[in-house]
């Protein structure tokens, strides 16, 4: 798993969003940035994994609420076809940080 290397500012800048946005996923389990000082730093997955939910939500038309709901039953890989080996979710890091139970089928 990466380690946190970007700030949120620098994060909102190059997913060109806001940084509310990206307080929201974190608010939301989609994402969990590592933390030091109080302050967020996001590592190259997830960055990818952003990229992904971006993708499912502007493109694709689901709702946060829907994707929530799908990150739930799948990875992004299986959903959507974003890049498997650079998401967090490939490595070992759910929603919530932690593989959840029945999901290291879809780490195979």
């Amino acid at each position: 798993m990466g380690k946190g290397v970007y700030p949120i500012g620098v994060v909102a800048e190059l997913l060109d969003v806001h940084p509310r946005t990206l307080r929201i996923y974190e608010q939301e389990n989609l994402v969990k940035p590592e933390r030091k000082n109080g302050r967020r730093y996001y590592s190259e997955e997830d960055v990818a994994l952003i990229r992904c939910i971006r993708e499912l939500i502007h493109e694709d038309g689901i709702s946060l609420m829907g994707v929530k709901r799908l990150m739930d039953l799948a990875p992004c890989w299986k959903v959507r076809n974003c890049r498997k080996k650079q998401c967090g979710r490939y490595h070992g890091k759910g929603r919530n940080g932690r593989i959840k139970q029945g999901e290291e089928k879809w780490l195979k």
